[in-house]
């Protein structure tokens, strides 16, 4: 009896070493357990042999969401003989993806990559056009790879309550004449499902920011000094030397230019 015992334990441990394993294979940094997570994942053996990971791997929020604004798919009208360009990322996709990854790559492992699911949801006439997409992702030297599983695969996200059915739709979800679109500074992997963005410093995406904010604030400086310049009112009374020196003052002030100072002067002058 004991021997039967021991020997049923064996064969139930050897059936359940692979799932244990495969566990522990994956650790979450965020799921809402439907279809939207990321998680990091340990590489098998030969996607460690083909790959030069640099991980763990720390981005700014502003890095990371300036490089993954930048990815664009192209799709092919149905109807139409003509493609559309758009963001893969959109604002809500990149409010609530870069936190996480930011925090994915920075306690990422050296076999690890990041995994990362999430739905863009589009609006077509009344009906709800809800889409998915899946990214394998992992940096190597100064170069991010984002491996397309998935690309705005048409998906059913109602009535979903248990996790296997969840699956089920996920593997389920195609999408149709959709492709990535490469922009500049970016380039195809080892498939065109498999998109290179350079990484960018840190300072120099901030600075880029930064310099529309620095122009625009020249821009209402300038138009404010206008402003007061032409409000400024004309010296209408008083002698012409109390003119004169009232334009004089104004010149001080920096609020005429030299050519309008000139010509004020030489109207005074042609009055006397």
């Amino acid at each position: 009896m004991k021997r039967k015992f021991w020997h049923w334990a064996f064969l139930l441990a050897l059936t359940l070493s692979p799932v244990l394993a495969e566990a522990a294979k994956t650790t979450y940094v965020y799921t809402d357990r439907r279809f939207h997570f990321v998680k990091r994942v340990e590489m098998d053996k030969e996607e460690l042999k083909e790959r030069q990971v640099n991980h763990p791997y720390t981005f700014t929020d502003l890095q990371l969401r300036d490089m993954l604004a930048g990815v664009k798919f192209s799709r092919q009208l149905v109807f139409k003989k003509e493609v559309q360009e758009d963001a893969v990322f959109n604002q809500a996709n990149l409010d609530f993806l870069v936190p996480h990854l930011v925090q994915a790559f920075k306690e990422s492992q050296p076999n690890e990559e990041i995994v990362f699911a999430f739905i863009t949801h589009r609006s077509k006439f009344v009906v709800r056009d809800d889409q998915l997409t899946i990214v394998r992702s992992w940096v190597e030297g100064n170069q991010l790879h984002m491996e397309f599983r998935k690309l705005m695969a048409k998906v059913d996200v109602t009535n979903y309550d248990k996790l296997g059915d969840v699956n089920q739709a996920m593997n389920r979800a195609q999408g149709l004449r959709v492709a990535l679109e490469l922009t500049p500074g970016q380039q195809y992997g080892r498939s065109t499902d498999e998109v290179l963005l350079t990484i960018p410093s840190a300072s120099a995406v901030a600075s880029a920011l930064e310099k529309p904010k620095e122009e625009k604030a020249k821009e209402e400086k300038k138009t404010a000094k206008v402003e007061k310049r032409t409000t400024v009112s004309e010296p209408v009374s008083g002698s012409a030397a109390d003119r004169l020196k009232q334009l004089d003052q104004l010149k001080k002030q920096g609020l005429i230019s030299k050519e309008e100072y000139q010509q004020k002067r030489q109207e005074i002058l042609n009055q006397l």
